[in-house]
């Protein structure tokens, strides 16, 4: 008999029905799956073309024929949340292949050509400054010729996987189409849950080894790649759990600066949001400048579907929702602004937003650089530089205040320890105890012996 407990799976916390991966990531040839708490199997295997990504986006749609053919009259909610493009970057070759030769450039021309077609197409203001690269980061030309077809295809793999999942995106969109739903749906799409990340240090064959710092030598890594599974083809594959290069990250990440596992820039959080209801939201291509986070994703779907949030739920009392509902911005592109404060924070990196400014903190933790010891040995919060940035002048954060004000930065200080507060944020760093500091003090079995016996599964 599976022990439980459940009440922390998808069933557990308000859904009706949940088919996927739980924790962090997955396989997308062999991923672990739950069928609402049931651990199941794939339907096919590799060899049979089976991917996640596409398996899930048949269950969506499968989803949506069900409630349309057994209960017509009952509204529905998806959140559709596919492993693509989190790691591991997998997709089949052809995938990969159509972006052969697309990154030649280098990661430094990639993103000054990514910053002129952003401004062109309006997505930033035009007088965003592009930040430079930070200079513990590695330039294209400190990459070995030798080493480049394995920094290049590492990228490649990346953005077929990236258009491979866009594909499945639009396939559940497509269903809605043909269903007659589309135009009195509201579709709240996220393109990532943050900045690119530079996890895969140097670039390699398996996240794990970085984040484990490991060293992920190329040579080594082409050793084993061409011993074992084919070369470079190999990317992309089940046999591997690659990562690119940080600095391709960054290049992700343009303008701003920084990556994922960075909350004092945006190039470690900010990420595109796109809202459609055509059947309310008149269509306008103008992006929307207000300041809004994903807890503000709850609020604007309650005030959509005219729903009051409730104070409690089968006796328990809630505690106050976070967020402002973007409602208000839909028709009216130029409306005042509504949210007033937000916080952020990852391991020590920290960051607070009110009306306008930004404030924030590095944090001990360089996300793309192997060694990180001196600094986490030595890192005390108490005595951390802070960076100050008017965002209503410098959409990339490239000009840092913080010298100039004092006061400023005395001031959205005691901000963000109000949220930080409020937020049950503190301790500053907490995330960093059991991964960094005290190991033997996380979650583990306290058993030293098993018993397994035949046919047991993944219970």
């Amino acid at each position: 008999m599976k022990s439980g407990p459940f009440d922390q799976y998808p069933t557990g916390l308000g859904f009706s029905y949940f088919y996927g991966f739980l924790a962090g990531e997955t396989s997308q040839y062999n991923p672990r799956l739950y069928e609402n708490t049931n651990p199941i199997e794939p339907p096919r295997k590799p060899e049979e073309g089976y991917h996640l990504t596409e398996d899930m986006a048949d269950q969506a749609i499968k989803f949506i024929r069900a409630n349309r053919a057994l209960t017509p009259d009952r509204p529905f909610f998806i959140y559709f949340a596919p492993g693509g493009a989190h790691g591991p970057h997998h997709v089949h070759k052809e995938w990969a292949d159509k972006y052969k030769g697309k990154f030649d450039m280098g990661w430094e021309k990639l993103r000054n050509i990514t910053f002129e077609k952003q401004k062109a197409m309006g997505w930033i203001p035009n007088s965003t400054k592009l930040t430079p690269i930070d200079p513990t980061m590695v330039k294209w030309k400190e990459i070995p010729e030798e080493q480049r077809a394995f920094q290049l295809r590492l990228m490649e793999v990346y953005a077929g996987y990236l258009e491979h999942t866009d594909t499945q995106d639009g396939k559940v969109v497509e269903e809605l189409e043909r269903q007659g739903l589309f135009n009195n749906t509201l579709i709240i799409y996220v393109l990532g849950d943050n900045g690119a990340s530079a996890e895969g240090i140097h670039g390699t064959i398996d996240e794990l080894l970085a984040e484990n710092a490991l060293p992920s030598a190329y040579q080594q890594q082409m050793e084993v790649l061409n011993r074992d599974f084919g070369g470079l083809d190999a990317l992309g594959s089940q046999h591997v759990d690659k990562m690119y290069h940080s600095s391709w990250a960054w290049a992700l990440d343009t303008p701003f600066k920084s990556t994922k596992l960075v909350a004092a820039h945006f190039g470690g959080m900010r990420t595109p949001m796109v809202m459609s209801w055509p059947k309310v939201i008149k269509h306008d291509p103008t992006p929307r400048s207000q300041f809004h986070h994903v807890c503000d994703i709850a609020p604007t779907i309650y005030e959509a579907v005219g729903v009051q949030f409730p104070t409690r739920v089968e006796g328990a009392k809630q505690m106050p929702l976070d967020g402002v509902s973007m409602v208000y911005t839909w028709n009216n592109v130029s409306v005042k602004e509504r949210k007033s404060a937000q916080y952020f924070e990852v391991m020590g990196s920290r960051g607070v937003y009110k009306d306008g400014w930004f404030a924030s903190v590095f944090g001990p933790r360089i996300p793309w650089a192997e060694a990180n010891e001196t600094r986490m040995r030595e890192w005390n919060p108490d005595t951390d530089v802070w960076e100050l940035y008017d965002l209503t002048r410098d959409f990339s954060q490239a000009e840092d205040l913080a010298k100039e004000m004092p006061d400023q930065v005395a001031k959205m200080k005691q901000i963000f320890l109000m949220e930080a507060t409020a937020n049950k944020v503190l301790p500053i760093g907490a995330g960093l105890y059991t991964i960094y500091y005290h190991p033997e003090e996380g979650p583990h079995s306290p058993l030293t012996e098993w018993k397994l016996y035949e046919g047991l599964t993944r219970r």
